[in-house]
């Protein structure tokens, strides 16, 4: 999805994160951190002082019910930025435990240095516009994606309706079943099976973490 977070100018495209990063007037405010898998970065409750952008690995925002069952309700991958729903919508306290998912590292940026930024910067307020409309969109094609009642379904949108893809390309996977599972509300064990079969069918062609030979004919005939 970050190929879509770009601003254009001088011919030249620059993600929001890195665009971020590279202002050189800010570089003392930034903080970067490391954390292990599973670790708890920031439990539901904390005030938000600082927005995080994800440099590598994969992070989490979770809830638990009262069995203690996690509910994941959002992943951020390198080039996302977090937690700008909450922020920008008047939220100043996390509404989720934030977790990370694998091994990852985040630049810290406080929040005043953030907005003093963006309030100087008109390009890289606009660059955050596209990276909160691509994130928002985003959002929206994961709950039309949950319309869909079947495993098989829901991978067929997964892969044709989320990834805008040119004939022959290849389609990225996430960095676990598990991840995938939760993004699509299924058990990993289902999802296991179901790509199992759908490889067997020909419906494309699992080579470690990318989906290649994808048949997007008959994934959309499944929609």
């Amino acid at each position: 999805m970050h190929d879509y977070f770009t601003i254009t100018g001088n011919s030249c495209r620059i993600p929001f994160a890195d665009l971020c990063r590279r202002d050189a007037r800010y570089q003392s405010y930034f903080t970067k951190k490391e954390y292990q898998g599973s670790q708890c970065i920031h439990p539901q409750g904390t005030k938000i002082n600082h927005f995080g952008i994800v440099v590598s690995g994969i992070l989490k925002a979770v809830d638990n019910t009262l069995d203690g069952t996690e509910m994941c309700h959002a992943y951020f991958e390198p080039k996302d930025i977090f937690p700008e729903f909450l922020y920008f919508s008047g939220e100043r306290y996390y509404t989720y435990s934030l977790y990370a998912e694998k091994k990852s590292t985040v630049i810290w940026v406080p929040v005043y240095a953030m907005e003093e930024m963006l309030s100087k910067d008109q390009q890289l307020m606009y660059a955050l516009l596209l990276y909160i409309s691509q994130r928002g969109l985003k959002n929206q094609l994961y709950l039309h994606c949950l319309n869909y009642q079947t495993i098989r379904e829901r991978v067929a949108y997964w892969i044709v309706g989320m990834n805008n893809l040119t004939p022959n390309e290849a389609v990225h996977m996430p960095c676990s079943q598990a991840v995938l599972a939760n993004m699509l509300h299924v058990s990993r064990a289902s999802l296991n099976q179901e790509l199992k079969l759908m490889e067997k069918e020909g419906f494309f062609k699992i080579v470690k973490k990318e989906m290649r030979e994808v048949d997007m004919g008959r994934l959309n005939e499944l929609l």
